[in-house]
């Protein structure tokens, strides 16, 4: 028989970092850097393994950078107006002051935990959610002390591996629904239709010319 589930606040399951913009009025903080910046943009998906801004060592020198596993959450943004975005860090990162950093404890796994944030997204947001201010945020000290249940460890790495390769087989028809929709090399007439036996998306070629 599995061991139940044991309840847990937040804060005793996780530690917790953020971090800052560097200085914009010094070119020297980001012309040429390699060092990965999350800002709020950046969380489009759950799992990020790039940053529209790189910044140099020197811009990085007062920041943490996190590890890879860590999950990095959205906390003041517009796009909390209607989600909460949370993802996992495939590569060393380090955050802006929109961003709050989650880093799972030894005995709790980051992919079940990213999992949980994602299944409970709304209601988070409805729960911790700030309005009327001037930009949307999430009240983050509250969430911590929010208690969860929170399976085995053992099980806690079966939830998180079947919901990520869930994640990654939807990624991958959506990259194969992307590259029929786009048209590549010659002009292309997409038609989709929708046969009641099945689903299917058909390219019609016109050559150029």
């Amino acid at each position: 028989m599995a061991p139940a589930w044991e309840q847990r606040k937040l804060g005793e399951v996780a530690t917790f970092g953020g971090g800052h913009t560097p200085s914009m009025s010094d070119s020297d903080n980001y012309e040429g850097g390699n060092v990965l910046w999350v800002t709020s943009q950046d969380v489009k998906s759950h799992y990020l393994d790039g940053t529209t801004t790189q910044i140099t060592e020197k811009g990085a020198k007062e920041l943490t950078l996190y590890p890879a596993g860590s999950l990095v959450m959205v906390t003041r943004s517009g796009i909390l107006r209607h989600t909460l975005p949370v993802a996992e860090l495939r590569k060393p990162s380090t955050v802006n002051q929109d961003i709050r950093v989650i880093l799972p404890q030894e005995n709790y796994y980051g992919q079940w935990l990213l999992q949980f944030f994602i299944s409970r997204n709304k209601e988070l947001l409805l729960e911790f959610g700030k309005t009327g201010t001037t930009v949307e945020s999430v009240d983050f000290s509250k969430m911590r002390d929010m208690v969860l249940l929170t399976p085995s460890l053992p099980e806690q790495q079966q939830i998180g591996r079947y919901f990520a390769r869930l994640d990654n087989l939807i990624t991958l028809h959506q990259r194969k629904y992307d590259g029929c929709a786009n048209p590549l090399f010659l002009e292309r007439r997409i038609s989709c239709r929708k046969p009641s036996h099945q689903n299917r998306c058909s390219a019609t070629t016109t050559p150029s010319g």
